[in-house]
């Protein structure tokens, strides 16, 4: 292939990474945004992930039919390689932008590190092993999971609060700048800037990860795409068998000048791995001498990368995952029939909902009162990163059912608005210690008036109390009607206590608990 031909296709690479890269932000703010229902295909992306399909039906034993679609990269693969990670994946073109900034001009050839490569193989089988147990953690690295955990966690809520706070102030001012100013945040306000400003209790954990593995591109090109990804360890060992395949030709010089951008330090002059490769056409870009050819051909058993991980660390990893798998089935979170968290609604049981969420944090995108967090330890070790209903921080919006449309695993079923209107994800309890129609005898009627239930799930009774004064007075004290009330938190939301609510929202009766 000619040097025009490949810097042609280097080119259209570059048009399709944007492209994707683009569409995946898009799906996702768009969701997110202030009063958009534009999100109904946010989560079109994970459907085309293969590693979430294997997981999936590993850990659940059922196959969710849409998944299928991810058969359609695999094949596209086995004809053109690992194309998927250098043509489409928007995590990987985030990775090849930093690469590329962080590149060093006069950095010496390195070698390929082939104990570093198969790191992630060993991820792979590790994370495969885990879904054998029910331990589904397959998202904490999937790139798409991961990219969208974090823009959702961290990217999303800096980016609001810095478009907010520099361009609102401007737009308010008179004269030229404010001309230039107001539309722009007009036109921000619109269509991409939340209702309120929002906040994740795992942002600063979550942030670091995903920086960090930015910055690793500093120390080696791509690395997380390289020595981490399970996903691309998947498509790896799917190239090994493709037909896809770069040689040298007669022209060659050996000038190595074809290893200069590859993405694993190899080449198609020494050192090519087939499962390594991204198609990304950079050797065929950087060679003045036309001398490398692209070609399709039977994968003969000659011609395939050998991913020699090794027998003893296959079976260490096996074996380090079943014991690892097993830990969170043995703590004291999950043999307890108590819990103090809630899930959001039209969540499946517990023990469902673990094997099949993948901590991608759609769910808490769409949200719009920012309820949903991701919880650290509160569902034990393997609920890392699910998410939970945080009346603190925000309430279910009665109106709303979005986060029931966007799970890709369904451990969030979909749920039309009457269906999520009933649907109890728990009960609100009064703390008659702190409330003030008990602990200091004055009425308050906060929560009764915020409560959106039709027939009011939260009611007062008229009483004789001593209040904070050692006075006898007659207050409307509250009371809540478990029948009535769903567990959306606003009640203890609104509670205008400022030490701690009056009244808090439990996991009591769940209806996902007792359903199943």
């Amino acid at each position: 292939m000619t040097q025009k031909k490949g810097r042609n296709l280097q080119r259209v690479r570059i048009f399709f990474q944007i492209l994707f890269t683009f569409l995946f932000f898009f799906l996702l703010i768009s969701a997110g945004r202030t009063g958009s229902e534009s999100f109904t295909f946010t989560d079109t992306f994970f459907y085309f992930d293969p590693l979430l399909l294997i997981l999936n039906v590993i850990a659940t034993h059922t196959l969710t039919t849409i998944f299928l679609l991810s058969l359609i990269p695999v094949f596209l693969t086995l004809v053109f390689g690992r194309f998927f990670c250098g043509w489409v994946c928007p995590f990987g073109a985030i990775n090849q932008f930093f690469s590329w900034i962080f590149k060093k001009s006069k950095k010496k050839k390195e070698p390929v590190d082939k104990r570093f490569l198969k790191v992630k193989y060993i991820i792979l089988l590790l994370v495969i092993t885990l879904s054998l147990m029910g331990t589904h953690i397959g998202g904490w690295l999937d790139p798409f999971a991961l990219l969208t955990r974090s823009t959702t966690a961290v990217v999303n809520p800096s980016v609001n609060h810095m478009v907010e706070n520099s361009l609102k102030g401007g737009a308010k001012d008179t004269g030229i700048v404010a001309k230039g100013i107001k539309p722009a945040y007009n036109f921000a306000r619109e269509n991409i800037l939340t209702v309120k400003q929002r906040g994740y209790g795992q942002s600063v954990l979550i942030g670091l990860i995903f920086f960090l593995l930015l910055f690793l591109n500093l120390y080696k090109r791509r690395f997380f795409c390289n020595y981490l990804c399970p996903l691309g360890a998947l498509y790896g060992i799917i190239a090994k068998f493709g037909f896809f395949n770069l040689k040298t030709n007669s022209k060659c010089t050996s000038c190595k000048a074809c290893s200069k951008n590859c993405t694993y330090n190899g080449s198609p002059f020494e050192d090519f791995q087939k499962s390594e490769c991204l198609s990304c056409f950079n050797c065929v870009d950087d060679c003045k001498f036309d001398a490398i050819d692209v070609g399709f051909q039977l994968p003969k058993k000659e011609h395939r990368t050998r991913i020699d991980i090794g027998r003893r660390k296959i079976a260490g990893t096996i074996v380090s995952g079943l014991f690892i798998g097993s830990l969170p089935r043995i703590s004291p979170q999950v043999r307890s029939r108590i819990h103090r968290f809630v899930r959001p609604p039209g969540s499946v049981s517990e023990k469902e909902f673990l094997e099949k969420c993948i901590r991608c944090g759609e769910c808490m995108q769409v949200c719009p009162t920012n309820f949903l967090q991701p919880a650290l330890f509160e569902a034990g070790v393997d609920g890392i990163w699910t998410p939970v209903a945080n009346p603190q921080t925000g309430y279910c919006e009665y109106e709303c059912h979005k986060c029931t449309k966007v799970c890709p695993t369904n451990a969030i079923q979909k749920l039309t608005l009457e269906e999520k209107k009933q649907f109890k994800m728990g009960i609100a309890v009064v703390d008659r210690n702190r409330c003030y129609t008990y602990a200091d005898g004055y009425n308050c009627a906060v929560c009764e008036e915020h409560c959106p239930v039709p027939d009011k799930a939260i009611r007062f009774r008229e009483v004789d109390t001593w209040n904070f004064e050692g006075q006898l007075v007659k207050v409307k004290q509250i009371y809540v009607v478990p029948d009535l009330c769903i567990g959306c938190g606003i009640c203890e939301n609104v509670c205008p206590r400022l030490d701690a609510p009056g009244i808090v929202n439990t996991a009591e009766e769940e209806q996902r608990e007792a359903e199943y």
